[in-house]
Order: structure tokens, then C-alpha cells, then sequence
């Protein structure tokens, strides 16, 4: 439960454990503004990506990438922690975020936020949801003088607006199917049937190609992590934030398990022994 799960965040407890979905605003990148990389990355740089976080939960943490932390990366490190932060959420930066996004649209044309036209930012109907869509909208309107509507949408419709392409902006959780940083680039890949974002990146697609093929790991590696770089120095996915879950086991049980997909298993739960 949301309490419980508070308590432990709380406690620091040992049985919390980052859930692989990233949340993020995801672009279209085919539309008529969106498809310039450089207002997708405007409207990128002046999320406030701690604010998210907390209107989402005592479970949620802004993210720093799209890969979050806990997935593998060399023999040494996992992936976010060799990557480091690409995104930044330092208070101290936001004014130096705010000037280079400005830069950013009139470099685009766009110093009259007007000729944008209209940008509407589609979420799922929950409470957390909707409270998330009201930072985003406030953050981009007070920040750049840009007005975007916030519109709730059922399940259903969410999933048809993103499978024909009718949306400008859109809430997304990037669910990876399994606990590999390659998992979570896949999605952006021109010729992928997941790629609702219309991205098309030719650099991009040869990073891919070169990744799905590569028998060297830390060539492979090298690769991932400048992906990753590229997707978000194009703004084609503003990550917002990971969560973490958790389990309670009554005293003096052991065996959870989790496998590479995120999931738990308890089928191996017994009771300690001594």
C-alpha cells in the first residue's frame, strides 16, 4: 500500500528496489513544431523534475536519463552510475536551463511562443496523473510563456492516440522487457513498430544496428550510453521519473526473488533457517 511503501522510502528499508518503467512526457516528433529537436529540448530543459516527483509520490525520484538506476553496466557499475546525470535537476541550474531554452525557440523561430500553435498534453485520468500534467503545463507557461492543455484521457484512449499518432504530447511510462539498457533504446529506432513518437534519426538508427550486432561489451557499452546521449540531446523523450517498490515478509521468512524483467517471485519463500 502507498503508506506502507512510504515507510519504507522513510526508513531507507533493504527491500526497496527501482522499478524498471521510466516516467516521461513523450513528443511528436512529426508535428509541425515538435518535429525541430530544438523545441522538443526547450520544453525538456524547463521541467521541474523534483516538483514531478513529489506530486507522483513518496516512491517516485527524479530521473537523471531515460535508463534508470539498478540495470546493469559494466563489471564495475550499473549503467546510470557510469553514465552519469544527463539530465539536470540541480536547483542552482534552473535559470542557467531557463536562458538556454529560450535560446533554443528563437534559435528555432519561435520568440513569439505564439506561432507554436496549440500544444495539448494528453495523461491518463488518475489523481496522479492529473497532478503531474498540472506541474508540466505551470512549468512550460510560466518558464516560456507557453500555454498547453492539459487533457485527461481513459486508457483506451490513450493507447489509440498514440497508435495513430494523434497526440503532440503525451504521458509515458518506457517499460523495458527486460533489465538491459538496450531494452529501454529500442523503442526510438525508425523502423520500430514501438516508435509512436514518429523519431527518426538516421545516427541513431546506425547506433542501434551497431549495438544488435556488437560482440565486444565495452564497445557495446560505449555505444548504449552515447544512444542514450543522442535521444535526449534531440529532446525525442523527456524522462520525469523512476519509482521504487518494495515487499514485507512476516518475521523469519526469506526467498523473494526478481528476475530480469522486474518481477517478484515468492515462490521460494520458506522459513529462515536458525
Amino acid at each position: 500500500p502507498e503508506a506502507r511503501l512510504a515507510e519504507l522510502v522513510q526508513e531507507e528499508s533493504p527491500s526497496l528496489a527501482t522499478e524498471l518503467g521510466v516516467h516521461a512526457v513523450r513528443f511528436q516528433c512529426s508535428h509541425d513544431t515538435l518535429m525541430d529537436a530544438r523545441v522538443r529540448l526547450a520544453l525538456s530543459l524547463v521541467i521541474d523534475r523534483t516538483a514531478v516527483a513529489q506530486a507522483a509520490g513518496a516512491a517516485a525520484s527524479p530521473s537523471s536519463g531515460l535508463i534508470p538506476p539498478g540495470v546493469p553496466g559494466d563489471e564495475e557499475t550499473d549503467f546510470r552510475t557510469a553514465g552519469g546525470e544527463l539530465l539536470d535537476n540541480d536547483p542552482a541550474h534552473q535559470e542557467e536551463l531557463l536562458q538556454e531554452a529560450r535560446r533554443l525557440l528563437q534559435e528555432a523561430g519561435y520568440g513569439d511562443v505564439e506561432s507554436l500553435g496549440q500544444l495539448e498534453y494528453l495523461y491518463v485520468d488518475t489523481d496522479r496523473e492529473a497532478a503531474v500534467a498540472q506541474i508540466l503545463v505551470d512549468n512550460w507557461r510560466d518558464a516560456l510563456g507557453i500555454e498547453v492543455t492539459a487533457r485527461a484521457v481513459t486508457e483506451e484512449e490513450m493507447a489509440a492516440a498514440l497508435r495513430d499518432g494523434d497526440f503532440t504530447m503525451a504521458s509515458a511510462e518506457v517499460l523495458p522487457m527486460g533489465n538491459d539498457a538496450e531494452c529501454y533504446l529500442m523503442e526510438w529506432q525508425s523502423t520500430s513498430a514501438l516508435n509512436t513518437s514518429r523519431y527518426n534519426n538516421s545516427a541513431y538508427d546506425t547506433l542501434l544496428s551497431v549495438i544488435a550486432a556488437a560482440q565486444d561489451e565495452t564497445a557495446r557499452m560505449g555505444c548504449l550510453h552515447d544512444a542514450e546521449a543522442l535521444l535526449l540531446e534531440e529532446g525525442a523523450i523527456a524522462p520525469l521519473y523512476t519509482t521504487v517498490t518494495a515487499w514485507s515478509l512476516r518475521d523469519g521468512l526469506t526467498g523473494v526473488l526478481r528476475d530480469a524483467r522486474g518481477w517478484f517471485s515468492f515462490a521460494a519463500v520458506r522459513e529462515a533457517e536458525g
